[in-house]
């Protein structure tokens, strides 16, 4: 699976604040503001309370988030280069794919 180059140095570092999901999105809220969502094609993962995002993985329709913990959370997206979105704390986009 490879690095996503983009969003990967965007996300490196950020603590995970809240997560909520619904059978079709995850929504990750940062503790700088920031929201990622993404649109899944089946229900999302058990998801960690908290964590800094280390890297991004993605291959086709699998998106994986590494945490600095080593742990990944795996999703199926629903659109695979159009189901990511991350906005900072003020709804600016940083990231669509």
């Amino acid at each position: 699976m490879a690095l996503n180059r983009k969003l990967s140095p965007i996300l490196k570092g950020r603590q995970i604040a809240k997560c909520e999901a619904t059978p079709n999105q995850l929504s990750l809220s940062f503790s700088d503001g920031s929201n990622l969502v993404v649109r899944v094609a089946t229900a999302a993962p058990p998801l960690p309370a908290t964590g800094a995002v280390e890297k991004v993985l993605e291959a086709g329709s699998r998106f994986v988030l590494v945490l600095e913990s080593g742990s990944p959370i795996e999703i199926t997206l629903a659109d695979p280069g159009a189901s990511v979105s991350l906005r900072d704390g003020q709804g600016k986009v940083e990231y669509l794919g």
